[in-house]
């Protein structure tokens, strides 16, 4: 195996156990939308990352988010 460089070489590599985790809920995901036979959208950004994301945020933000998320499954 030839060595690689890394495009961010002090970002967290995830190890194959994170991989396959977030392959697995995006799979999860994937199938509930074909079952409830709502139209399918690629992600741009692995789960992961996503839900890094949203760990960070504060409650306030989290009470925006929520709110967002609520009118969105309203409509």
């Amino acid at each position: 195996m030839k060595p690689k460089s890394v495009h961010e070489p002090k970002a967290k590599v995830m190890s194959a156990s994170d991989v396959w985790e977030d392959a697995q809920e995006i799979t999860s995901v994937l199938k509930q939308n074909l079952l409830r036979e709502e139209p399918m959208v690629r992600l741009q950004i692995p789960l992961s990352t996503l839900l890094s994301a949203i760990e960070k945020l504060s409650s306030e933000e989290l009470l925006i988010l929520y709110k967002r998320i609520e009118a969105r499954l309203a409509s």
